[in-house]
């Protein structure tokens, strides 16, 4: 199944009076999504008695299969980074800055196996993402639609969505890794998809037709309760899905599900689900960041965005599991993103330890 993203929120500090925004009311944020199911490899079945293959088919198989892997290790090596590790850490910036401090630099690393195909490890940590430096923005205003209709949210997100496509396409190219512009769906209630079925109350990337799916109905009452929270919600959310799909892109999403599922034990199958999960906010900030002068995520919008941020976590999931990271790495990781508006300091899968509580 693609990915869910399955943290919840804890209480918001009080709103204050926001310029040209009159009032708002402080309401709890009660930001919830379903907590990610685990990939698990296919389980003993009934065994059956085996059939008969004449010479013929089975020449024609291994043809077949020699084709498929040459084509698979073809695709793995375009979408895996050089032979550069870059340096990451588990304490980013402590807080966002509207005149963020400059890139780390990146360390360079000689590959394991010169010549070899990259194995899942080395896909996820030295992908050339962590090279592009500073993402390039795009001077896109935050749209004026109002989302708090279906016709207004779509119009919302449709006006967002371009300004990611430029952005990443860029970084992409400057890494010499594929680019494809994902769809978006704006849905209303319960719906199946190729990555399963939705009850209708959460955002998820699904990776299988690379589509970016948003619930219209809990942007749209996060917008009634208070404009600002619910446009920075709406905002970090669709930015979020979009890091996914950089993943997706990068091979770093197939790379990172394989090592969770082939994980020793369940709790380094959380760890890997938390890298994955982290990464994508990382990358998601790290647009927010590069794209602020223009949205523009300053001022109260800036300040909400602080807060939603650190009080994101695996603490409110009911039941409590902890697939995506806690509030203090959360917060972390996309400040980091967020200060230095590069993917460079988002190579979760090299950080020392990521805390589950």
């Amino acid at each position: 199944m693609g990915s869910g993203d399955g943290w919840q929120t804890g209480p918001a500090p009080a709103a204050g009076e926001f310029q040209g925004l009159g009032q708002p009311v402080p309401q709890p944020q009660t930001w919830q999504y379903p907590p990610i199911p685990i990939p698990q490899p296919p389980g003993p079945g009934r065994r059956r008695k085996p059939r008969q293959v004449s010479k013929g088919l089975l020449i024609v198989l291994v043809v077949l299969a020699v084709l498929v892997v040459g084509s698979g290790v073809t695709l793995a090596l375009r979408n895996t980074g050089g032979d550069k590790v870059p340096a990451a850490s588990d304490t980013p910036t402590t807080a966002p800055s509207e005149t963020p401090s400059q890139t780390p630099s990146a360390t360079p690393s000689e590959s394991s196996t010169p010549g070899a195909p990259p194995s899942v490890d080395e896909i996820v940590t030295t992908s050339r993402l962590y090279t592009v430096g500073v993402l390039s923005p795009t001077q896109c205003l935050e749209p004026k639609a109002i989302p708090t209709t279906i016709t207004g949210t779509k119009a919302y997100y449709g006006l967002i969505l371009p300004c990611l496509n430029r952005t990443w396409w860029l970084a992409m190219k400057k890494a010499s890794l594929p680019y494809r512009a994902p769809k978006l769906v704006v849905f209303t209630g319960p719906m199946k998809t190729i990555c399963g079925a939705e009850k209708g109350n959460r955002a998820f990337y699904c990776g299988t037709n690379e589509t970016i799916y948003m619930p219209y109905a809990l942007g749209a009452a996060y917008y009634a309760r208070n404009p600002i929270s619910g446009r920075v919600w709406m905002m970090n959310t669709l930015a979020h899905e979009y890091g996914h799909h950089v993943q997706k892109l990068s091979g770093i999403y197939a790379a990172s599900l394989s090592r969770q599922i082939n994980a020793a034990t369940p709790a380094d199958q959380l760890t890997e689900s938390r890298r994955r999960e982290l990464q994508a906010s990382c990358f998601g900030s790290a647009y927010l960041g590069a794209a602020g002068p223009y949205i523009p995520l300053r001022g109260p919008l800036l300040t909400t965005w602080t807060q939603l941020v650190a009080n994101t976590g695996d603490e409110f999931s009911r039941p409590r599991v902890h697939d995506h990271g806690n509030r203090a790495n959360h917060s972390r990781w996309s400040l980091a993103g967020f200060n230095t508006k590069s993917p460079n300091v988002c190579n979760t899968f090299v950080a020392s330890r990521l805390r589950t509580n």
